[in-house]
């Protein structure tokens, strides 16, 4: 097969699926060529976005280490519960891709960039040109230093394939450990629990979500979980799986061991930023970007898991879509919107329990904190003020306020003349927002 320069693409218009070939109308010459080293979440927003923007403009190609085109990577929870099946949450497969006139490769993975002549190359050998490449390679789950990892039945919990992988297993299992006590693992743990399956959830924190949540919120939750059969080691983490060649326990700091068929690690993730680092392209922790996303390489965007931006990293969707914005606007039409880390408000639902944080969840000297508990019906909500405007927020159990908060907190409005009834919500305590500035004078 012939190699693919920048101006040399004699297989413009094919789809290739690992075998399966579909032909679409060949590309236009004066299309400008660009190359997307991913195909996850963030790649399927882009595209979303340029062909909102201009459809014609790009001869797209796509390049993944997934077979099944971008999908929801936060519906794999039902998925594992059996609430839904595989292809109810594909976005983008490679009927999709074929029909959009977007070459797709799935199965395949860029292994080296080289932009002195604007190529890559794939896994296989075969090189690639690029007018301009995106970096969307994602993140990888982070390690856990326990040893003996290396035994059977011990996965993942980050793709649609460990999904297929832990269900068959499963099948056969009676005990599980799930290591990890965030969003991921919780999804995990009730995935698991749901096919009847003892599952023992392991978290080195003394609560659970303690990135999102203060103590009282985190324990309101472990009792929840605890009501849906799932056991809870907290302060203490794995030292080593044993076993001879399939896991059959796991071993604890505090010298606890825990039988079981099946692990789940879902402790984090972490950028995938090598590929940008062995082709001299600047990373830190992840690859750096500026407010319009390029890299220190010229004709080299990066966008989502993998880019680091004034020192943060993204695992949320919500300022990935506003990178997508942003980089749409600028490869379609040159119209810089800069992108700009703001606060973020965390939305989760976990087996039916609405968890809503934003800004600050821990209770520090300086602030005031406004609180009201419910535990009989697992409600909790906390606000810390301080200076007299809203600087955290945590509810659980009901979060229709939670937008409401958000917004004060946003545009620092004074809230003092609205206590003691800011806690109970909007029902009881009307906000004059007159004072709330636009969103054109935010912009």
């Amino acid at each position: 097969m012939p190699t693919l320069t920048k101006t040399e693409h004699p297989h413009q218009g094919c789809s290739r699926n690992r075998g399966t070939d579909s032909v679409i109308p060949t590309a236009e010459k004066s299309k400008q060529q660009l190359l997307i080293a991913g195909n996850g979440m963030a790649a399927g927003r882009l595209i979303d976005e340029i062909m909102k923007r201009s459809p014609d403009k790009f001869d797209i190609t796509v390049v993944g280490d997934e077979l099944q085109g971008s999908y929801n990577r936060i519906m794999l929870s039902p998925v594992l519960a059996g609430e839904l099946k595989h292809s109810d949450i594909i976005q983008k497969d490679s009927k999709w891709y074929a029909a959009n006139n977007i070459r797709f490769y799935g199965g395949a993975r860029v292994t080296s960039i080289q932009p002195e002549n604007q190529s890559v190359k794939l896994e296989n050998g075969k090189q690639i040109g690029y007018d301009h490449l995106v970096i969307a390679t994602g993140s990888s789950p982070s390690k856990i230093p326990a040893k003996n990892q290396h035994l059977a039945h011990i996965f993942p919990f980050r793709t649609l394939d460990d999904v297929h992988t832990i269900d068959q297993v499963s099948q056969n299992a009676k005990s599980a450990i799930v290591v990890g006590g965030g969003l991921l693992g919780l999804e995990a743990a009730y995935g698991l629990a749901q096919k009847d399956i003892k599952v023992t959830l392991i978290h080195r924190s003394d609560w659970l979500l303690n990135r999102q949540l203060d103590k009282n919120a985190g324990d309101l939750l472990r009792k929840v979980m605890h009501n849906l059969l799932i056991d809870f080691r907290l302060g203490d983490e794995i030292t080593q799986f044993n076993g001879r060649d399939t896991v059959c326990s796991a071993s604890l700091k505090s010298g606890e061991t825990l039988p079981c068929d099946l692990v789940v690690i879902a402790t984090g993730i972490s950028p995938n930023a090598a590929l940008a680092t062995e082709s001299g392209i600047e990373t830190k922790r992840a690859i750096l970007v500026d407010d319009f996303l390029n890299t220190s390489s010229a004709n080299i965007s990066a966008l989502g898991e993998c880019c680091e931006h004034d020192g943060n990293t993204f695992g949320l969707v919500e300022p990935i879509w506003q990178q997508c914005t942003t980089l749409a606007d600028r490869l379609t039409s040159d119209r810089l919107t800069p992108f700009s880390t703001k606060p973020v408000a965390t939305k989760l639902k976990v087996s039916g329990v609405q968890l809503y944080s934003a800004g600050e969840f821990i209770t520090r000297a300086h602030h005031h904190e406004i609180i009201m508990q419910d535990p009989a019906n697992n409600m909790y909500r906390k606000l810390l003020l301080e200076n007299d405007r809203i600087v955290g927020i945590v509810l659980f159990g009901d979060t229709r306020d939670g937008n409401e908060y958000f917004e004060l907190m946003q545009n620092q409005i004074p809230v003092s003349k609205y206590l003691p009834q800011l806690i109970f919500g909007q029902h009881y305590c009307k906000i004059d927002k007159t004072t709330i500035p636009s969103q054109s004078q935010v912009a």
